[in-house]
Parts: C-alpha cells; sequence; structure tokens
C-alpha cells in the first residue's frame, strides 16, 4: 500500500510533467511569435514561462490515452482531447472575464470561432508523440531524481504558479474594468484606440494585449 510520501511524490511527479509541458507549450507559442511577428512576445495570461493549457492538455492525454492503442486511435483520442479542452477554456476565460481572448472565426472548418482543424491536427499528432516518445523520456529523467528533492522543488514551483495565478488574474480583472471605462461605441477604430490606451496605462496591461493582440472585449459590442 502507498504511504503518506508515496501519495505526495507522485503528485508532484505529475505536476513535473505538467510544468514540463507548460514550458514546452510557452516555448513553441514563443517561437510561432517569433516567426510571425519577428519579436519576442511573452505568450499565454501569466507571467511565469509556462502557459498551463498545454501542460493541462498534455497531463489529460497522459490519463486518457493508452499507449497500447494504435497511431490512429492515439492521434484521434488525442485530438478530441485537445479540442475539447481548448473549447472549455474558451468559453470559460470569455464567461469569466467577459472577452474573447482567441478567435478562429475567419480560418476555416471552425466551432463558434474556439476552435478549429488546424489546432486539433495540432494536438492529435502532437499527442501522439507525446505518448510514445515525450513522456517515456521525461518519466525517465524525473524518477532518477532523488524523491525529496523533487518534492520540494515542486512544492516551492507550485506555491510561485498559485502567486502568479492570482497577480494574473488580478491583473485581467483590472484591464477589463479599465476597457469597460474607457468604452465608446463599439468600431474598430474605437476598439484599436481602447487598446492602445490599455497599452499605454500599465506594463501588466501592455503585456497582456501583445501576448492576445485580437482579444474583444465583449461589452464593446454593446451601444
Amino acid at each position: 500500500m502507498y504511504g503518506m510520501f508515496d501519495v505526495i511524490y507522485s503528485f508532484f511527479l505529475f505536476f513535473s510533467l505538467f510544468l514540463i509541458y507548460s514550458f514546452m507549450g510557452w516555448l513553441i507559442e514563443i517561437l510561432a511569435a517569433l516567426i510571425n511577428n519577428h519579436k519576442f512576445i511573452n505568450r499565454g495570461f501569466l507571467i511565469g514561462p509556462i502557459i498551463p493549457i498545454w501542460g493541462a492538455g498534455a497531463m489529460m492525454i497522459t490519463l486518457f490515452v493508452r499507449p497500447s492503442d494504435s497511431p490512429f486511435s492515439l492521434i484521434v483520442s488525442s485530438a478530441f482531447i485537445g479540442t475539447f479542452l481548448e473549447y472549455v477554456v474558451n468559453y470559460a476565460m470569455e464567461k469569466l472575464f467577459k472577452a474573447r481572448w482567441w478567435d478562429y472565426s475567419n480560418l476555416p472548418f471552425n466551432i463558434e470561432g474556439r476552435v478549429w482543424l488546424g489546432s486539433s491536427l495540432l494536438f492529435g499528432f502532437g499527442g501522439f508523440f507525446l505518448i510514445q516518445y515525450f513522456n517515456p523520456f521525461f518519466e525517465s529523467v524525473l524518477l532518477s531524481v532523488n524523491k525529496t528533492i523533487l518534492c520540494v522543488v515542486s512544492f516551492w514551483l507550485l506555491i510561485l504558479m498559485v502567486i502568479d495565478v492570482c497577480v494574473s488574474g488580478s491583473i485581467i480583472k483590472n484591464l477589463k474594468l479599465s476597457a469597460y471605462l474607457i468604452r465608446k461605441d463599439y468600431t474598430e477604430e474605437v476598439a484599436k484606440k481602447v487598446k492602445a490606451a490599455l497599452k499605454e496605462k500599465s506594463y501588466s496591461f501592455s503585456r497582456i494585449l501583445k501576448a492576445f493582440p485580437d482579444v474583444k472585449f465583449l461589452f464593446m459590442n454593446k451601444k
């Protein structure tokens, strides 16, 4: 039977994998921004170099997809899990902060602008490589680390992430409030002016708006 330390160790082992994939997702989005915009943009909601939706997607695939499945099944299952997660997160963030943070409406084969075929394929093939190659490699590395050291380091990283979530959540709420206070009748030009004013107002606001340049504050659509 597992003792208390074994339970704690298993949790932090899982959490370490989550952080690794969250960091990898951040690197991928940073690289994509460099290619598209030719400049560094700190992507994601958090201040730290992680994007939790990537880690959450990787962990859901790890939990629900079996390595013994056929390659086709791995790809389809991973695509479904990733697409479902992105849809739910997009919907939840919209309801929570009254803003559409990313929108695929201008791309073909999308569902309500929240998900689209391209990202689903990325989730599918990414999940295949995760199950077949990345998980075995990272698990072997983590298992080679002293258990106590892993737990202590992971614990402090968890504390830092919780602080980051709280601070970033507060920044986004203040951003929403500031946008609401300076809103005008909605036009594309006014939306650009509102975003420009918010960028000048605070470095924190500027970072979020650079990370999500296409964000749409939903209350701006109201006359």
